[in-house]
């Protein structure tokens, strides 16, 4: 599966390189009715518990920020290994800056796979759930952000310092927009990928596919690994 997977050609014009700080948001997306916000929380969570069944934990942030963004924690089996898959719950409240020329999802959930659940997980999710609002500009599939100027190791990893966004590897995970639409928009899950600087060089040199290429040859696992070697 992870090999057909990384095959996939990514399209330089469906996915630009990086995302572009431009629009603003308009002044009534940033405060949302209580109403909405609990409508909308209601319909991904129905969603969530159809696709992963019920939620073991939720990590709620203590602040009153605009989206509030929570992070679900599922736990499936595969095989004879348990997967634990964190997903965030609010970043899609809100509509993207996407620009018009652009052919991105405007609301994104993110999903991240690992082997068991961590703080450190959950507040870096929180955070980049909130960066493309906080900048009024948007995050897609190929985006790589890096942790701080310079990058900072993430997770307990000493090389692991960027991460890469991509359609999810599970097959049905890459189909919530069919199941979660928000007033028109169907919402799409954006899967972390932790890079090292060489492999994110790479991918600034050579674009997403030299990265996907890399993967495959490295037979890439999609659980978290934070020991793994750079690939480059």
């Amino acid at each position: 599966m992870l090999g057909k997977f990384f095959k996939k050609k990514t399209d330089p014009d469906e996915y630009p390189d990086e995302p572009v700080f431009a629009r603003q948001l308009a002044a009534e997306q940033h405060g949302l009715g209580w109403e909405t916000t609990a409508r909308f929380a209601r319909m991904r969570e129905e969603v969530y518990q159809k696709r992963f069944g019920k939620a073991v934990n939720e990590f709620h942030e203590f602040l009153p920020l605009v989206p509030t963004v929570k992070v679900m924690e599922f736990h499936r089996t595969v095989g004879e290994a348990e997967v634990i898959t964190l997903v965030t719950s609010g970043m899609s409240d809100l509509p993207m800056a996407v620009p018009p020329e652009v052919n991105s999802p405007h609301r994104v959930e993110l999903i991240f796979y690992c082997a068991e659940s961590k703080q450190g997980y959950v507040d870096t999710m929180q955070w980049l759930a909130h960066f493309p609002h906080d900048h009024k500009s948007w995050i897609g599939a190929f985006h790589t952000i890096p942790n701080g100027n310079p990058p900072i190791a993430l997770w307990g990893s000493s090389i692991l310092d960027t991460i890469f966004l991509l359609p999810p590897v599970v097959a049905k995970d890459a189909k919530l927009q069919e199941d979660l639409i928000l007033d028109g928009d169907g919402v799409q899950f954006l899967w972390i990928v932790p890079l090292t600087t060489p492999e994110s060089t790479l991918k600034q040199r050579k674009g997403g596919n030299a990265i996907l290429q890399l993967f495959q040859r490295n037979r890439h696992p999609y659980i978290f690994d934070p020991k793994r070697n750079s690939y480059v």
